[in-house]
């Protein structure tokens, strides 16, 4: 029998390591702030320094005020826009803005995760992983199939990838961009601390231009 792929979700990916050292020092600073304030939050902690941060993430503030930041926002802008176009929109009326860009980091000393959960309210997501190798956590994704989860048979072989999966994996490397519908519910499995594992990310809404032509939104839209 002949066989189509329907409702497919896609995950875009591709190398920009030529962003690599000059991000991953831009970051540096927030990475910091976000430790320091985290800190703030525990005397304790404070007290001992880092050593005892065991299961932490750190988010940092905004990056998508910062200049510096302003080459890899306009890229990744304009390739979601794309990626929204490839998928089959018509992005023709709409704009996109950002609504969260930050970087985070994994303790040092493991136990770093994100479960599950997806961005109200945007149409895409995406990761710049600026530290990673594969002793580090991996992106996991999550079937968006809703209906799939109550019918659920045994997969014959869960070391492939086949329309039976329930969750998919990426080993990324230091450099690697990917963008994905934001409805695709995603997490980090968990860090062991070997090495350093941080990475930015980024969520975009795509807005009626008609809107966004009557209001003054401190942001910059696509």
């Amino acid at each position: 029998m002949n066989k189509q792929e329907y409702f497919a979700s896609p995950i875009y990916s591709e190398n920009k390591v030529e962003w690599l050292d000059n991000l991953d020092n831009l970051s540096d600073p927030y990475i910091e702030q976000a430790r320091d304030d985290q800190a703030e939050t525990n005397k304790k902690r404070k007290t001992l320094g880092y050593k005892n941060d065991i299961g932490m993430t750190y988010h940092s503030l905004p990056l998508e005020p910062d200049p510096n930041f302003k080459f890899f926002h306009d890229y990744v802008a304009k390739k979601s826009r794309w990626v929204l176009d490839d998928m089959g929109y018509d992005m023709e009326n709409y704009s996109l803005i950002y609504t969260e860009s930050w970087v985070q980091e994994f303790s040092h000393n493991g136990a770093g995760h994100h479960w599950f959960h997806t961005h109200g309210n945007n149409h895409i997501s995406g990761f710049y992983f600026l530290k990673c190798s594969e002793r580090t956590s991996k992106p996991f994704f999550q079937d968006p199939r809703t209906a799939h989860v109550p019918l659920k048979l045994k997969e014959k072989d869960g070391t492939k990838i086949s329309n039976a999966n329930d969750l998919v994996n990426y080993s990324v490397l230091p450099g690697t961009l990917m963008l994905f519908p934001a409805y695709m519910s995603h997490a980090y499995m968990v860090d062991h601390g070997i090495e350093p594992f941080r990475f930015i990310h980024v969520n975009l809404r795509a807005i009626e231009k008609n809107i966004l032509s009557s209001f003054t939104i401190n942001s910059s839209n696509f």
